[in-house]
Protein backbone atom coordinates (compact mmCIF):
# COMPACT_ATOMS: atom_id res chain seq x y z
CA UNK A 1 0.00 0.00 0.00
CA UNK A 2 1.44 3.37 -1.04
CA UNK A 3 2.11 5.87 1.76
CA UNK A 4 1.85 9.55 0.93
CA UNK A 5 2.98 12.33 3.26
CA UNK A 6 1.73 15.70 2.07
CA UNK A 7 3.10 18.82 3.77
CA UNK A 8 3.65 16.85 6.98
CA UNK A 9 5.47 18.67 9.78
CA UNK A 10 5.98 18.32 13.52
CA UNK A 11 6.73 21.10 15.98
CA UNK A 12 7.47 20.60 19.68
CA UNK A 13 7.22 23.98 21.41
CA UNK A 14 9.76 26.22 19.70
CA UNK A 15 11.61 23.27 18.09
CA UNK A 16 10.72 22.05 14.59
CA UNK A 17 11.50 18.33 14.48
CA UNK A 18 10.20 17.85 10.94
CA UNK A 19 9.81 20.69 8.47
CA UNK A 20 6.93 20.38 5.99
CA UNK A 21 7.78 17.47 3.71
CA UNK A 22 6.20 15.67 0.79
CA UNK A 23 7.12 12.02 0.52
CA UNK A 24 5.71 9.07 -1.41
CA UNK A 25 6.64 5.54 -0.36
CA UNK A 26 5.74 3.07 -3.14
CA UNK A 27 3.62 0.02 -2.40
CA UNK A 28 5.63 -3.14 -1.76
CA UNK A 29 8.95 -1.31 -1.44
CA UNK A 30 11.64 -1.49 1.22
CA UNK A 31 12.04 2.19 2.08
CA UNK A 32 14.65 3.57 4.47
CA UNK A 33 14.64 6.85 6.36
CA UNK A 34 18.33 7.44 7.01
CA UNK A 35 19.93 10.10 9.16
CA UNK A 36 21.75 10.96 12.35
CA UNK A 37 20.13 11.27 15.77
CA UNK A 38 17.73 14.20 15.95
CA UNK A 39 17.24 14.53 12.18
CA UNK A 40 13.48 13.82 12.36
CA UNK A 41 13.40 10.29 10.94
CA UNK A 42 11.83 8.60 13.98
CA UNK A 43 9.31 11.43 14.40
CA UNK A 44 8.31 10.93 10.75
CA UNK A 45 7.88 7.20 11.36
CA UNK A 46 5.77 7.86 14.46
CA UNK A 47 3.48 10.14 12.47
CA UNK A 48 2.91 7.31 9.98
CA UNK A 49 2.18 4.96 12.88
CA UNK A 50 -0.20 7.42 14.54
CA UNK A 51 1.96 7.70 17.66
CA UNK A 52 2.49 11.41 16.93
CA UNK A 53 -0.05 13.81 15.46
CA UNK A 54 1.32 15.99 12.65
CA UNK A 55 1.37 19.73 13.33
CA UNK A 56 0.39 20.20 9.69
CA UNK A 57 -0.20 18.11 6.60
CA UNK A 58 -1.79 14.75 5.94
CA UNK A 59 -0.87 11.05 5.91
CA UNK A 60 -2.50 8.87 3.27
CA UNK A 61 -2.47 5.11 2.98
CA UNK A 62 -3.44 4.43 -0.61
CA UNK A 63 -6.39 6.78 -1.16
CA UNK A 64 -7.42 6.80 2.51
CA UNK A 65 -6.55 9.77 4.73
CA UNK A 66 -5.44 8.22 8.04
CA UNK A 67 -4.08 11.42 9.62
CA UNK A 68 -6.65 11.43 12.43
CA UNK A 69 -6.94 7.65 12.92
CA UNK A 70 -5.60 6.27 16.24
CA UNK A 71 -2.75 3.73 15.98
CA UNK A 72 -4.92 0.66 16.64
CA UNK A 73 -7.18 1.51 13.68
CA UNK A 74 -4.34 1.82 11.19
CA UNK A 75 -3.32 -1.25 9.13
CA UNK A 76 0.24 -0.63 10.30
CA UNK A 77 2.48 -2.48 12.76
CA UNK A 78 5.76 -1.31 14.29
CA UNK A 79 8.87 -3.23 15.38
CA UNK A 80 11.02 -1.32 17.88
CA UNK A 81 14.66 -1.66 18.85
CA UNK A 82 13.85 -3.18 22.26
CA UNK A 83 11.50 -5.83 20.74
CA UNK A 84 9.03 -5.55 23.72
CA UNK A 85 8.50 -9.33 23.98
CA UNK A 86 6.54 -10.80 26.88
CA UNK A 87 9.14 -12.56 29.05
CA UNK A 88 6.63 -14.97 30.63
CA UNK A 89 5.38 -16.22 27.24
CA UNK A 90 7.23 -18.60 24.94
CA UNK A 91 7.98 -17.81 21.28
CA UNK A 92 4.77 -19.39 20.02
CA UNK A 93 2.55 -17.47 22.45
CA UNK A 94 4.38 -14.19 21.84
CA UNK A 95 3.71 -14.52 18.13
CA UNK A 96 0.06 -15.55 18.69
CA UNK A 97 -0.66 -12.71 21.14
CA UNK A 98 -2.09 -10.25 18.61
CA UNK A 99 -4.40 -12.82 17.04
CA UNK A 100 -5.75 -14.02 20.38
CA UNK A 101 -6.31 -10.47 21.54
CA UNK A 102 -8.51 -9.94 18.49
CA UNK A 103 -10.42 -13.16 19.25
CA UNK A 104 -9.13 -15.05 16.22
CA UNK A 105 -9.25 -18.88 16.51
CA UNK A 106 -7.56 -21.19 15.76
CA UNK A 107 -4.09 -19.63 15.59
CA UNK A 108 -1.69 -22.57 15.38
CA UNK A 109 -1.52 -22.76 11.58
CA UNK A 110 -0.81 -19.04 11.21
CA UNK A 111 1.78 -19.10 14.00
CA UNK A 112 3.55 -22.09 12.48
CA UNK A 113 3.69 -20.33 9.09
CA UNK A 114 5.18 -17.21 10.65
CA UNK A 115 7.77 -19.17 12.62
CA UNK A 116 8.76 -20.97 9.42
CA UNK A 117 9.09 -17.61 7.64
CA UNK A 118 11.50 -16.30 10.30
CA UNK A 119 13.18 -19.73 10.66
CA UNK A 120 12.33 -20.22 14.33
CA UNK A 121 10.10 -23.31 14.17
CA UNK A 122 12.37 -25.49 16.37
CA UNK A 123 12.46 -22.78 19.06
CA UNK A 124 8.69 -22.37 19.42
CA UNK A 125 8.60 -23.40 23.09
CA UNK A 126 11.53 -21.29 24.27
CA UNK A 127 11.08 -18.07 26.22
CA UNK A 128 12.73 -14.76 25.19
CA UNK A 129 15.47 -15.07 27.83
CA UNK A 130 16.60 -18.31 26.17
CA UNK A 131 17.06 -16.62 22.78
CA UNK A 132 19.88 -14.61 21.22
CA UNK A 133 19.33 -10.98 20.27
CA UNK A 134 18.86 -11.91 16.62
CA UNK A 135 16.32 -14.60 17.50
CA UNK A 136 14.38 -12.17 19.69
CA UNK A 137 14.33 -9.71 16.81
CA UNK A 138 12.82 -12.41 14.56
CA UNK A 139 10.13 -13.15 17.13
CA UNK A 140 9.18 -9.46 17.24
CA UNK A 141 9.06 -9.43 13.44
CA UNK A 142 6.84 -12.53 13.29
CA UNK A 143 4.50 -11.08 15.94
CA UNK A 144 4.10 -7.93 13.84
CA UNK A 145 3.68 -9.72 10.49
CA UNK A 146 1.10 -12.23 11.72
CA UNK A 147 -1.43 -9.40 11.95
CA UNK A 148 -1.14 -9.00 8.16
CA UNK A 149 -0.43 -5.26 8.22
CA UNK A 150 -0.35 -3.38 4.94
CA UNK A 151 2.74 -1.54 6.17
CA UNK A 152 5.47 -2.63 8.59
CA UNK A 153 7.41 0.13 10.33
CA UNK A 154 10.86 -0.70 11.73
CA UNK A 155 12.43 1.72 14.19
CA UNK A 156 16.17 0.93 14.47
CA UNK A 157 15.30 -2.78 14.78
CA UNK A 158 18.92 -3.97 14.54
CA UNK A 159 20.47 -1.34 16.78
CA UNK A 160 20.96 -3.65 19.76
CA UNK A 161 22.78 -6.36 17.81
CA UNK A 162 26.52 -6.82 17.39
CA UNK A 163 28.07 -6.06 14.00
CA UNK A 164 28.23 -9.64 12.64
CA UNK A 165 24.67 -10.47 13.68
CA UNK A 166 23.40 -7.14 12.40
CA UNK A 167 24.79 -7.89 8.95
CA UNK A 168 23.17 -11.33 8.96
CA UNK A 169 19.82 -9.83 9.97
CA UNK A 170 20.04 -7.20 7.23
CA UNK A 171 19.94 -9.98 4.66
CA UNK A 172 17.19 -11.80 6.58
CA UNK A 173 14.98 -8.72 6.74
CA UNK A 174 15.36 -8.16 3.00
CA UNK A 175 14.52 -11.82 2.34
CA UNK A 176 11.41 -11.64 4.53
CA UNK A 177 10.23 -8.39 2.93
CA UNK A 178 10.62 -9.91 -0.51
CA UNK A 179 8.62 -13.00 0.51
CA UNK A 180 5.72 -11.20 2.19
CA UNK A 181 5.69 -8.36 -0.37
CA UNK A 182 4.34 -5.62 1.90
CA UNK A 183 5.71 -2.12 2.33
CA UNK A 184 8.56 -1.87 4.86
CA UNK A 185 9.58 1.54 6.21
CA UNK A 186 12.87 1.28 8.05
CA UNK A 187 14.41 3.99 10.23
CA UNK A 188 18.18 3.79 10.77
CA UNK A 189 21.29 5.87 11.32
CA UNK A 190 23.47 3.13 9.79
CA UNK A 191 24.39 3.94 6.17
CA UNK A 192 25.46 0.40 5.31
CA UNK A 193 22.24 -0.99 6.75
CA UNK A 194 20.08 1.33 4.64
CA UNK A 195 22.05 0.70 1.46
CA UNK A 196 22.09 -3.09 1.95
CA UNK A 197 18.35 -3.50 2.41
CA UNK A 198 16.43 -0.59 0.92
CA UNK A 199 15.12 -0.13 -2.61
CA UNK A 200 14.84 3.59 -1.90
CA UNK A 201 16.57 5.72 0.73
CA UNK A 202 15.55 9.17 1.94
CA UNK A 203 18.47 10.92 3.66
CA UNK A 204 17.23 13.29 6.37
CA UNK A 205 19.12 16.20 7.90
CA UNK A 206 17.79 18.79 10.37
CA UNK A 207 14.17 17.82 9.81
CA UNK A 208 14.30 17.83 6.01
CA UNK A 209 14.85 15.24 3.29
CA UNK A 210 18.17 16.16 1.70
CA UNK A 211 17.92 13.64 -1.11
CA UNK A 212 16.06 10.45 -1.94
CA UNK A 213 16.69 7.74 -4.47
CA UNK A 214 18.16 4.29 -4.99
CA UNK A 215 21.23 3.61 -2.82
CA UNK A 216 23.61 3.55 -5.82
CA UNK A 217 22.20 6.85 -7.12
CA UNK A 218 22.69 8.59 -3.76
CA UNK A 219 26.22 7.28 -3.41
CA UNK A 220 27.36 7.98 -6.96
CA UNK A 221 25.49 11.28 -7.46
CA UNK A 222 25.14 13.12 -4.15
CA UNK A 223 23.43 16.49 -4.52
CA UNK A 224 24.65 18.05 -1.26
CA UNK A 225 27.78 17.97 0.86
CA UNK A 226 25.86 16.33 3.70
CA UNK A 227 24.83 13.38 1.52
CA UNK A 228 28.33 13.14 0.00
CA UNK A 229 29.95 12.93 3.43
CA UNK A 230 27.26 11.02 5.33
CA UNK A 231 27.09 8.19 2.80
CA UNK A 232 30.65 6.94 2.92
CA UNK A 233 33.64 9.23 2.41
CA UNK A 234 34.12 11.94 -0.21
CA UNK A 235 37.08 14.07 -1.18
CA UNK A 236 35.79 17.60 -1.78
CA UNK A 237 38.21 19.92 -3.54
CA UNK A 238 37.62 23.67 -4.03
CA UNK A 239 37.68 24.57 -7.72
CA UNK A 240 36.51 27.07 -10.32
CA UNK A 241 34.68 26.26 -13.55
CA UNK A 242 36.73 27.41 -16.54
CA UNK A 243 34.47 26.20 -19.36
CA UNK A 244 31.19 24.39 -20.04
CA UNK A 245 30.82 22.78 -23.45
CA UNK A 246 29.69 19.62 -25.21
CA UNK A 247 32.65 17.74 -23.73
CA UNK A 248 31.49 18.53 -20.19
CA UNK A 249 32.64 20.90 -17.48
CA UNK A 250 36.29 21.96 -17.23
CA UNK A 251 37.64 23.06 -13.85
CA UNK A 252 40.76 24.44 -12.23
CA UNK A 253 41.56 23.78 -8.57
CA UNK A 254 42.64 26.42 -6.09
CA UNK A 255 46.02 24.70 -5.72
CA UNK A 256 49.05 25.69 -7.73
CA UNK A 257 49.52 22.15 -9.05
CA UNK A 258 52.61 20.11 -9.59
CA UNK A 259 53.47 21.11 -13.13
CA UNK A 260 54.67 24.41 -14.51
CA UNK A 261 51.56 24.91 -16.63
CA UNK A 262 49.19 23.73 -13.90
CA UNK A 263 48.06 20.77 -16.04
CA UNK A 264 47.81 18.53 -13.03
CA UNK A 265 45.09 20.77 -11.58
CA UNK A 266 42.77 20.68 -14.59
CA UNK A 267 39.76 18.50 -13.96
CA UNK A 268 36.70 17.50 -15.98
CA UNK A 269 33.29 16.02 -15.26
CA UNK A 270 30.03 15.32 -17.15
CA UNK A 271 27.47 18.15 -17.05
CA UNK A 272 24.84 15.84 -15.51
CA UNK A 273 27.08 15.22 -12.51
CA UNK A 274 27.11 18.87 -11.50
CA UNK A 275 24.52 19.75 -8.82
CA UNK A 276 24.80 23.49 -9.55
CA UNK A 277 21.96 24.65 -11.79
CA UNK A 278 23.05 26.75 -14.75
CA UNK A 279 26.73 26.20 -14.00
CA UNK A 280 28.93 28.60 -15.96
CA UNK A 281 32.56 29.66 -16.27
CA UNK A 282 33.70 31.50 -13.15
CA UNK A 283 31.42 29.61 -10.74
CA UNK A 284 33.03 28.22 -7.59
CA UNK A 285 32.28 24.57 -6.85
CA UNK A 286 33.39 21.68 -4.69
CA UNK A 287 34.69 18.86 -6.87
CA UNK A 288 34.00 15.45 -5.36
CA UNK A 289 35.46 12.00 -5.89
CA UNK A 290 35.16 8.86 -3.76
CA UNK A 291 38.44 7.46 -2.32
CA UNK A 292 38.03 4.05 -3.96
CA UNK A 293 37.71 5.63 -7.41
CA UNK A 294 41.25 7.06 -7.26
CA UNK A 295 44.44 5.31 -8.38
CA UNK A 296 47.98 6.28 -7.41
CA UNK A 297 51.15 6.50 -9.47
CA UNK A 298 54.57 7.62 -8.35
CA UNK A 299 55.34 11.13 -9.61
CA UNK A 300 58.35 9.68 -11.42
CA UNK A 301 55.94 7.47 -13.42
CA UNK A 302 53.45 10.25 -14.20
CA UNK A 303 53.96 9.80 -17.93
CA UNK A 304 52.27 6.39 -17.68
CA UNK A 305 48.97 7.96 -16.57
CA UNK A 306 46.54 8.13 -19.53
CA UNK A 307 46.02 11.74 -20.68
CA UNK A 308 42.22 11.51 -20.44
CA UNK A 309 42.27 10.96 -16.66
CA UNK A 310 41.63 13.61 -14.02
CA UNK A 311 44.79 14.10 -12.00
CA UNK A 312 46.17 15.88 -8.96
CA UNK A 313 49.66 15.84 -7.50
CA UNK A 314 50.45 15.19 -3.87
CA UNK A 315 52.63 13.56 -1.26
CA UNK A 316 51.68 10.55 0.86
CA UNK A 317 51.37 11.54 4.52
CA UNK A 318 50.12 8.22 5.89
CA UNK A 319 49.42 4.66 4.71
CA UNK A 320 47.32 2.14 6.66
CA UNK A 321 47.24 -1.52 5.67
CA UNK A 322 43.73 -2.93 6.33
CA UNK A 323 43.97 -6.33 4.68
CA UNK A 324 41.47 -5.90 1.86
CA UNK A 325 42.79 -2.44 1.04
CA UNK A 326 45.43 0.12 1.89
CA UNK A 327 44.12 3.53 2.87
CA UNK A 328 46.28 6.54 2.09
CA UNK A 329 46.16 10.12 3.34
CA UNK A 330 47.71 12.45 0.79
CA UNK A 331 48.51 16.15 1.03
CA UNK A 332 47.99 17.96 -2.25
CA UNK A 333 48.38 21.63 -3.24
CA UNK A 334 44.72 21.37 -4.25
CA UNK A 335 43.50 19.97 -0.92
CA UNK A 336 45.04 18.64 2.29
CA UNK A 337 44.27 15.15 3.55
CA UNK A 338 42.89 13.54 0.41
CA UNK A 339 41.74 9.95 1.06
CA UNK A 340 42.60 7.14 -1.34
CA UNK A 341 41.55 3.48 -0.91
CA UNK A 342 43.41 0.96 -3.06
CA UNK A 343 42.67 -2.77 -3.07
CA UNK A 344 45.64 -4.94 -2.20
CA UNK A 345 45.86 -6.73 -5.54
CA UNK A 346 49.31 -5.71 -6.78
CA UNK A 347 50.56 -3.51 -3.97
CA UNK A 348 53.49 -1.21 -4.78
CA UNK A 349 55.77 -1.02 -1.73
CA UNK A 350 57.15 2.29 -3.00
CA UNK A 351 53.83 3.97 -2.20
CA UNK A 352 54.86 4.87 1.33
CA UNK A 353 54.77 8.02 3.48
CA UNK A 354 56.92 10.74 1.93
CA UNK A 355 56.50 9.56 -1.66
CA UNK A 356 55.46 12.12 -4.28
CA UNK A 357 52.50 10.79 -6.26
CA UNK A 358 49.91 11.54 -8.92
CA UNK A 359 46.30 10.82 -8.05
CA UNK A 360 44.25 9.98 -11.14
CA UNK A 361 40.71 8.82 -11.90
CA UNK A 362 38.03 8.62 -14.59
CA UNK A 363 36.32 12.02 -15.10
CA UNK A 364 32.96 10.17 -15.13
CA UNK A 365 33.47 9.39 -11.44
CA UNK A 366 33.67 13.09 -10.56
CA UNK A 367 30.78 15.16 -9.20
CA UNK A 368 30.45 18.85 -8.36
CA UNK A 369 28.50 20.62 -5.60
CA UNK A 370 27.75 24.24 -4.78
CA UNK A 371 30.79 25.77 -3.02
CA UNK A 372 28.45 27.79 -0.78
CA UNK A 373 27.65 24.58 1.12
CA UNK A 374 29.61 23.50 4.18
CA UNK A 375 32.28 21.09 2.97
CA UNK A 376 32.35 19.49 6.44
CA UNK A 377 28.59 18.81 6.66
CA UNK A 378 27.96 15.18 7.55
CA UNK A 379 31.41 14.58 9.04
CA UNK A 380 30.96 15.92 12.60
CA UNK A 381 28.68 15.28 15.57
CA UNK A 382 25.55 15.77 13.47
CA UNK A 383 26.46 12.60 11.61
CA UNK A 384 26.60 10.42 14.72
Amino acid sequence: MTITLSGVSKVFGDFTAVHPLDLTIPEGSFFALLGASGCGKTTTLRMIAGLEAPTSGSVLLGEEDITSLPPHRRPVNTVFQNYALFPHLDVQDNVAFGLRRRGIKPVKKQVDEMLELVQLGPLARRRPAQLSGGQQQRVALARALINRPRVLLLDEPLGALDLKLRRQMQLELKRIQTEVGITFVHVTHDQEEAMTMADTVAVMYAGRVEQRGAPAELYENPRSTFVANFLGTSNLVAAEITAVDAAGIQLRTDGSGGSADGADDKLRLPVERCAVEGAAAGDKVLVGVRPEKIALALAADASSVPPDRNRLTGRIRDASYLGVSTQYVIDSPACPELAVYEQNVARDARLAPGADVVLHWDPAHTFALDAAQDAEAGTGEEAL
